[in-house]
């Protein structure tokens, strides 16, 4: 009787022993796969990769200052134009004479004529006393030497302006790319924790059975303690993708402009189709798209409109001027006068400045064809290396994906084995150890193939 008791009990510690191997195979079998939709409705606070992405185009503090420079652009712009209307100035003076002032008339200043005789007869003085005085200049001047100098300088603030355009495009797109890493490292440690809490569940029945079977007699220390080791080892796991998942939240939040404790959860995302066109077409697509290109572009139009106006700084500034000039109240004196006419300025000599500052635009034109040039070619390179990452990367999750199948497959059988009795325990928790790092490699290069797929885009530079 006692035989058949001892029997029965290992043969019940092996059905447990089972089951709980079972229950870990299903949990390192078949973790969550975070390409594939949800079955269920959005749990609350969930913040899709769109909304992110809506989020931070919105509150991103270095989107909203690329804005700010666009709309002072804009500004700088409008107020360049106005130079080329006319210009009003008032200048007035307001004095105190400390002396009387007078005014000598010679005898017949005014005429001499016959039946009067000189006007006036003898020298005279005519005195105004010392008192408050004012003096007021009105002046409008419209350019016109000056018009083709203002239209040149406009073109070179437009130019300004689309490259600030240009500049804050590009901030979208970098802001972009960092929030799609960041969320795809969020989904990575999301479905990873919910492995790794699986894997802890199942490894905590195991332990259970394992120590039962240990204190039965009917299974080696060695083994309870190789299972309590890796349960410790997973904890810690779970820990780590509890961290790193807080750590990821902290960042997005502040990527999208809001505090950093605001809660939510990453949604799944879609498997990403495979990139059809080919590589002469997708540097075709960035060399036409590209927002540093289009700034490079930009700055050469303005190095050749700036050696154009350069030019400009060898002809005279000419104006049509009218003005009113009201004099102070001195006897005498006219009280205001107007005028119309033309006023010059020009600077004859300056010692080769004007010259020397030519030759500097020229070179400096000179040198932004070879910039153009240079972030072509960069370009290229870029998108190439890009595109090559994105095909290493989607043929590295395929490996990965066969490599996990076929751990799967191995624990499966080797899990059948040892209820047969054909290995030991320690061949289950090594073929649950490789299948749990197949999942991990499998996750990894889903993650890379995302972050290369991202990369790729911001390096074609669509909007």
């Amino acid at each position: 009787m006692r035989h058949s008791s001892v029997t029965n009990r290992s043969a019940a510690g092996a059905l447990a022993l089972a089951l709980a191997f079972a229950a870990a195979s299903l949990a390192w079998a078949a973790p969550p796969d975070p390409s594939q939709p949800a079955a269920t409705a959005p749990r609350p606070g969930i913040l899709t990769l769109e909304q992110a992405l809506t989020l931070a185009f919105q509150g991103n503090r270095d989107v909203r200052n690329a804005a700010l420079e666009v709309a002072k652009a804009e500004d700088e712009l409008r107020s360049f134009r106005t130079q080329a209307l006319p210009q009003f100035n008032v200048y007035a003076l307001s004095t105190q004479t400390l002396d009387d002032i007078k005014v000598r008339v010679p005898a017949g200043a005014f005429g001499d004529f016959p039946a009067t005789g000189p006007i006036p007869a003898t020298d005279t003085e005519v005195t105004t006393p010392a008192g408050r005085q004012t003096l007021f200049l009105g002046e409008v001047a419209q350019p016109l030497t000056q018009l083709r100098k203002v239209s040149l300088g406009t073109r070179l603030k437009r130019a300004n302006f689309e490259i600030s355009r240009e500049q804050l495009r590009a901030r979208r797109k970098d802001v972009a790319n960092d929030v799609r890493r960041v969320y795809y490292g969020l989904l990575r440690s999301q479905s990873g924790l919910a492995a790794a809490e699986d894997s802890l569940a199942a490894l905590r029945e195991l332990d259970r059975v394992v120590e039962a079977r240990v204190e039965q007699k009917v299974e080696l220390l060695a083994g309870g303690l190789e299972v309590k080791a890796r349960l410790a080892r997973a904890e810690y796991d779970a820990l780590s993708l509890r961290n790193s998942l807080l750590s990821g939240r902290e960042q997005l939040n502040d990527l999208v402009g809001r505090p950093i404790d605001v809660p939510f959860s990453v949604d799944t995302v879609p498997e990403i189709a495979p990139y059809e066109a080919d590589l002469e077409a997708t540097r075709a697509i960035a060399l036409a798209n590209r927002a540093d290109l289009k700034e490079a572009r930009l700055r050469q139009r303005q190095a050749e409109i700036d050696r154009r106006l350069k030019r400009w700084d060898f002809v005279p500034e000419v104006s049509l001027t009218y003005s009113y000039l009201a004099l102070p109240s001195v006897e005498l004196l006219p009280k205001s006068f107007t005028t119309v006419g033309l006023m010059l300025s020009w600077e004859p000599f300056d010692w080769g400045r004007r010259r020397h500052a030519l030759a500097e635009a020229r070179k400096s034109a000179e040198q932004s064809d070879n910039l153009v040039q240079q972030a072509e070619s960069q370009a290229a390179i870029d998108v190439g290396v890009k595109f090559r990452s994105l095909q290493e990367a989607r043929s590295l999750l395929e490996a990965a994906r066969l490599a996990q199948e076929a751990a799967r497959e191995v624990l499966k059988v080797t899990t059948e084995r040892y209820r047969q009795k054909a290995v030991l325990l320690k061949d289950v928790l090594e073929g649950q150890e490789k299948l749990a790092s197949a999942d991990r490699q499998r996750d990894e290069a889903l993650l890379s193939v995302w972050t290369a797929r991202a990369d790729l885009e911001r390096a074609l530079g669509e909007d």
